[in-house]
C-alpha cells in the first residue's frame, strides 16, 4: 500500500468517526464518491443505508460492488449531487423531474428539526451553496425538505469567501459572503494536500483572496444551516434583494439609500428604534455597506423594514419586481462560469435520464 493509500484511508476513518456520530434520523449520502473509501468506513461503523452519487462511468463500476459486499444498504446515482442547480434549471426547460428524483426518501420536516439530509463531497465551487440559500429565499427546491448540512471538502480560495469580513478585499467580502454569514454555520475540521485530489493543478497560483489561505490545501468545511432564520419567511426575499442591491457596482452609502428606497427612514438607521447588540457606530451619512459586518447590515435592514412608509414603499415595488424575474432559480445559472456546459446538457438530455 502506498503512503497515499495509508494517508487516504486513516482520514477517511477519522473523518466517518466523526460524521457518524453526528447523523441520526436522516438521509447521508456521499457525492463524488470516488473509490468510495468513505463510504466503506461509514457502513463499517454500521449506517444502514448511504445513497452515493457519482457520474464518472469507471468509479461507478467499482461502487456497483458495494451493493455485494452490502446488500440494500447503498443506493447509487449518476450524477452530482452539488450540481442540482443544473438540473432544476434543465427540468424547467423540459418539465424533467432530475431533482425531485435524486432526492427520493427524503423525509419533509420543520426548519427548526434536526437536518433531513447529510451529504459529504468535494465541492469545487460555491454554486451549490448559492442555489441553496436561493431556493430557501424563493420557498422552492430542496431547502422545502429542511434543512441540509454538508461536511464539504473546498479550496482554501472558496472558503476565503464564506468566511469574509468587511476587513478583507471586495473580492472576497462580496454580497455572497454577507448571505453565507447570515443563513450558514460553518467551520474548518481539517487540512488536507491538495495532491491528493484529482485534477492536479499544473500551476498554483496566488490569488487576491484574504489571510493567505494555502493554495495547495483543501480544507474539510462542516456547514450547516442555521436552525433560527435571520427574518421572517415573508422577509426573505427582500432581505435577499436589499443585500444583492448594497454589493452592486461602487460603494453606495447607507443613509442616502435607504431614504430613496424607503422614505423618512434615514433617521430610523440613524437612531434605530430597537436595540441591536453590536449595531455600527458611529452611523453617518457617509457610512458605507462594505463597513459593515453581515449581523450589522441585518439590522439596518430591520430598521428599514420596521418603519411605518416601509408597506407602500419604492422598495417594496422594486422586490415584486424582483420575485416576478425570480420564480425559478434560472438566475443562478447566469452566474455561473459553465452556462454553455449547461445548455449542453440539455441538448444531450443528460444521457443518464
Amino acid at each position: 500500500m502506498t503512503y497515499d493509500n495509508m494517508y487516504l484511508k486513516r482520514h477517511s476513518r477519522s473523518f466517518a468517526n466523526g460524521f457518524y456520530r453526528s447523523t441520526k434520523s436522516q438521509v447521508i449520502a456521499e457525492t463524488n464518491a470516488g473509490l468510495g473509501l468513505i463510504t466503506t468506513e461509514l457502513l463499517e461503523k454500521g449506517v444502514d443505508l448511504i445513497r452515493l452519487y457519482e457520474m464518472c462511468s469507471d468509479f461507478r463500476r467499482e461502487l456497483k460492488e458495494f451493493g455485494d459486499v452490502y446488500p440494500g444498504r447503498v443506493e447509487l446515482f449518476t450524477k452530482d449531487i452539488f450540481h442540482l442547480y443544473r438540473y432544476a434549471f434543465i427540468d424547467k426547460q423540459d418539465n424533467g423531474n432530475r431533482v425531485e428524483a435524486l432526492l427520493q426518501g427524503v423525509s419533509k420536516r420543520n426548519w427548526s428539526d434536526e437536518p433531513v439530509m447529510t451529504i459529504i463531497g468535494t465541492m469545487c465551487n460555491l454554486y451549490f451553496l448559492k442555489y441553496l440559500i436561493k431556493s430557501l429565499v424563493l420557498q422552492t427546491g430542496p431547502t422545502l425538505y429542511g434543512r441540509i448540512k454538508l461536511f464539504a471538502l473546498m479550496r482554501p480560495r472558496d472558503y476565503a469567501v464564506l468566511s469574509a469580513t468587511p476587513k478583507d478585499n471586495r473580492v472576497a467580502y462580496s454580497a455572497w459572503a454577507v448571505l453565507f454569514n447570515l443563513f450558514l454555520d460553518y467551520d474548518v475540521l481539517y487540512e488536507f494536500p491538495r495532491k491528493m485530489f484529482f485534477p492536479w493543478d499544473s500551476k498554483l497560483k496566488k490569488t487576491s483572496y484574504p489571510n493567505n489561505y494555502e493554495v495547495d490545501k483543501m480544507y474539510l468545511v462542516h456547514i450547516n444551516f442555521k436552525n433560527e432564520l435571520p427574518v421572517p419567511i415573508n422577509q426573505l426575499l427582500p432581505l435577499y434583494y436589499f443585500i444583492k442591491q448594497f454589493y452592486g457596482r461602487g460603494t453606495p452609502q447607507i443613509i442616502p439609500t435607504v431614504e430613496k428606497w424607503v422614505p423618512d427612514s434615514g433617521l430610523n438607521v440613524l437612531l434605530p428604534k430597537t436595540k441591536h447588540f453590536d449595531y455600527y457606530c458611529p452611523m453617518g451619512i457617509f457610512t458605507t455597506f462594505r463597513e459593515l459586518k453581515p449581523h450589522q447590515i441585518l439590522f439596518v435592514f430591520k430598521e428599514m423594514v420596521n418603519h411605518p412608509a416601509y408597506p407602500g414603499s419604492p422598495f417594496r415595488d422594486m422586490v415584486e419586481n424582483e420575485m416576478a424575474k425570480s420564480e425559478t432559480i434560472e438566475t443562478c445559472l447566469a452566474e455561473a462560469t459553465f452556462e454553455k456546459t449547461v445548455r449542453g446538457d440539455l441538448k444531450e438530455k443528460l444521457n443518464n435520464d
